[in-house]
């Protein structure tokens, strides 16, 4: 399946409206995925200048982990997952500090591992112009169906 089928990452993934963050998807393999977006305002993270602070870079990098897994179950199944969770997010950090309104940035993330069980490992990185802007390591969860979540919400313990 082509990459350039999905230019919108509206196709890949469940984010809509002022939630989706990433405007174009320039690159998915089967460990990879790079994606665009332009800084402006009125997303659900834009600060009163349009500007995303600094702390929406797991978000961004989420997303694109996000349209990953939608790029694999397309090619592998013919439709998007079900629901995924973001675990835990390490070694994060912004040195640049927030994402200014017009800036364009680029977004890439690498699968350093997957489980049977649907946990995997990305390490991310947010650019802007070649320059690294932010960069963290993701641990993500997609379970098998999307009974998990009812079954984890039922649990007494």
């Amino acid at each position: 399946m082509s990459v350039a089928r999905f230019q919108d990452p509206g196709e890949l993934m469940a984010h809509t409206k002022d939630v989706l963050l990433l405007d174009e998807i320039l690159h998915a393999d089967d460990s990879r995925l790079e994606a665009r977006l332009v800084v402006r305002p009125g997303t659900a993270f834009s600060d009163s200048h349009g500007n995303l602070p600094a702390w929406v870079g797991p978000e961004v990098m989420a997303q694109a982990i996000s349209a990953h897994s939608g790029w694999r179950s397309l090619r592998a199944h013919g439709h998007l997952p079900g629901i995924g969770l973001l675990l835990g997010i390490r070694s994060y950090a912004a040195p640049a500090g927030d994402f200014l309104c017009g800036e364009t940035l680029d977004v890439e993330v690498i699968e350093s591992s997957e489980d049977e069980d649907g946990m995997a490992v990305f390490d991310g990185r947010i650019r802007r112009s070649g320059e690294v802007l932010a960069s963290g390591t993701l641990t993500v969860f997609q379970p098998a169906d999307d009974t998990f979540l009812a079954r984890e919400c039922a649990r007494d313990d």
